[in-house]
């Protein structure tokens, strides 16, 4: 089996991935930075060797010696210079049995997988900062982003840079009060703010750029100092974008792409930049791109096409063992360090670990969850506006899945007629294998795409243009859920693929691909990937019908009281949106049939019953538009 290392060398830290030969992620490993310019070319290959061996810990590995197979590609920052790019690979292709390395800096494979060779730009805005302009004609540009000599304008280290400059002033009596001043020294761990001077002397980039946090923090706080300080740094970046478009003479319609932590962290500076970039490009749509970190890089590693002018590639030869014995390392001593490219899927051994090391195992890889469907909200808010369309044209919300993500559609369906009072066939939920597979696996289920073209066609009323349905596949390849998807669309259906895997081709008219990761137990994606899917099934489903009339200020107006729980909730509504007492709250619900829209609009207009389930229907059972109409 071939494997591939894909490798994301920022500039605080360096991130690598091990896919199998159909783009999945096996594992993933962290370690220090690894730029060439700041640490070296030897300590560069060390980190890229060290984090090799860790991803073969734990592993049944298959060690290939010949070089013919496995790639290895990795994205650095500060390898612009080709010199470098070359050295670096030379040396992973002496210490590593990869047939093929190629190395380029941490900017242009993340164009390069989400832009292709379209006009395109990337800004970065992490511990440093650049701007990075490909035009469709092959050429490109960096703007900015050399080093803390040079600025780093719109960085997290400049950022930090000019708080501490700010917090100087005002200790001086030269500029005005700041908060920065005693939060700053408080951040860098030293007792006063003269402490500072000594602490700078040896600070590395990485930790003065940690106090950019600090800076922020205060200005979100109402600190003005420290919010100019944000500010002023975006405002700079805007101007080298701005900078970048024109000195390539782009299309105003290029693609605009942010990456970096400041973007993610900040909202003031990220609105600060957009405001500053849409004077300067009213035409620019800055949005995150989908693949970002190794997962870009990948790319590189997998094609096997000439690859850009901007990689240095090395391939494995005979010299390659030869320059070893040359550099003093023998043949037997680099074997040694050799790294496996045909491995279980083991990530972590769980059945290794004691109980609450398994916790903060799993806890840790959760966390990062909420920011994977968080880089999805454009995909997602688009999928919700598709719901609201077919429930105004009398469609339905139709999910359908094998397996854990067929069992979190029938979740998501089931509880959408308690919680907003919708008839129950408006969302509905399709599983392979039928009601059996909700509490126990069916066999073969998820690959029988005959019966997926059944289901659909079974549906009554028949799937038609009114409805969109939602296609829930972890893997994005489930050949059930694909051929069921592509039944709803010959039918004119809506269509919403839902997975946690990249996507190269869209197969319906939304794709929500989120990039969940290796899971602690390979192949569960019960687990985050699990988690990832109900959050955007409950964002769906939840926004839909809010969006359609079955919320009313914030409240679930639709929710029946079935039990004494639900009952008590449903007086607790009518009584706080009507001003009511608890108890006429009750006795008008029960007049209303225990339907919180009737009681509402019996309260509100002084109506009886039915004729306030009249103006209801009349609205489209739309409870504010019944209101609201005299």
């Amino acid at each position: 089996m071939s494997l591939f290392l894909a490798v994301d060398g920022g500039a605080t830290i360096t991130r690598a991935g091990l896919y199998a030969a159909d783009g999945t992620l096996l594992r993933e490993a962290a370690g220090a930075p690894c730029n060439p310019v700041e640490y070296g070319v030897d300590a560069c290959v060390s980190v890229l060797l060290s984090l090799s061996r860790i991803l073969a810990e734990n592993t049944v590995a298959a060690r290939i010696s010949d070089h013919n197979t496995g790639g290895f590609a990795a994205g650095i920052s500060g390898a612009k210079q080709e010199a470098l790019r070359d050295e670096i690979a030379r040396a992973v292709c002496r210490k590593m049995p990869v047939a093929r390395a190629a190395v380029t800096d941490d900017l242009h494979p993340i164009l390069y997988a989400n832009a292709g060779a379209c006009d395109a730009l990337l800004v970065i805005a992490g511990t440093g900062s650049s701007v990075l302009a490909q035009a469709a004609d092959g050429r490109s540009v960096i703007v900015g982003g050399r080093g803390r000599l040079f600025g780093d304008e719109g960085s997290a280290y400049q950022i930090a840079v000019t708080g501490l400059r700010a917090a100087s002033y005002a200790v001086d009596g030269m500029g005005r009060d700041t908060r920065l001043a005693a939060a700053l020294p408080f951040a860098a761990g030293v007792e006063t703010f003269a402490g500072l001077v000594s602490w700078s002397a040896s600070a590395s980039k990485q930790q003065v750029a940690a106090l950019a946090s600090t800076v922020d923090a205060l200005a979100a706080e109402g600190d003005a100092v420290a919010r100019e300080c944000v500010v002023e740094q975006a405002q700079r970046l805007a101007e080298q974008t701005s900078a970048a478009l024109g000195r390539l003479a782009m299309p105003r319609t290029a693609a605009c792409y942010l990456n970096g932590g400041v973007f993610s962290q900040s909202g003031l500076f990220l609105d600060a930049f957009r405001g500053a970039l849409a004077r300067r490009w009213p035409e620019a749509k800055p949005e995150f791109p989908r693949l970002l970190g190794h997962r870009a890089v990948l790319a590189l590693a997998m094609t096997q096409a000439q690859l850009p002018e901007w990689v240095s590639v090395h391939a494995y030869d005979s010299a390659d063992g030869e320059a070893a014995a040359e550099s003093g390392e023998d043949a037997a001593s680099t074997r040694s360090r050799d790294v496996p490219v045909a491995f279980t899927d083991r990530a972590v051994c769980l059945d290794r670990l004691t109980a609450i090391r398994i916790v903060e195992e799993m806890n840790r890889e959760d966390k990062r969850v909420a920011e994977v469907v968080a880089r999805g909200a454009p995909e997602i808010a688009r999928a919700i506006e598709a719901v609201v369309q077919a429930f105004g044209r009398g469609g339905r919300l139709i999910y359908v899945g094998a397996g854990t993500s067929g069992r979190l559609g029938v979740l998501d369906a089931a509880e959408c007629t308690p919680t907003f009072g919708v008839p129950r066939d408006k969302v509905i939920a399709v599983i392979a294998g039928g009601s059996r597979a909700i509490v126990e696996s069916v066999e073969g289920a998820e690959d029988d795409v005959e019966q997926a073209v059944k289901d659909i066609d079974s549906i009554a009323p028949g799937v038609c243009a009114r409805d969109v349905v939602v296609g829930i596949a972890a893997s994005g390849r489930t050949p059930y859920t694909l051929a069921a998807l592509h039944r709803a669309r010959a039918k004119g259906a809506g269509s919403v693929l839902l997975c946690c895997n990249p996507m190269q081709e869209s197969v319906a008219d939304v794709t929500i691909a989120l990039e969940t990761g290796a899971e602690v137990l390979p192949g569960s994606t019960r687990l985050k990937a699990g988690t990832a899917t109900k959050m955007v099934l409950n964002m769906i489903s939840t926004g839909a019908l809010a969006l359609s009339g079955y919320v009313y200020e914030g409240r679930m107006a639709g929710v029946r009281p079935t039990n004494s729980k639900l009952r008590g909730r449903a007086i607790g509504i009518v009584r706080d949106l009507t001003g009511l007492s608890s108890s006429d709250a009750e006795r008008m619900l029960q007049a209303a049939g225990g339907s919180i829209p009737v009681a509402m609009i019996m309260a509100r207009k002084g109506t009886d019953a039915a004729s306030a389930a009249s103006l209801l229907e009349k609205a489209g059972g739309r409870l504010r538009e019944a209101l609201e109409k005299d």
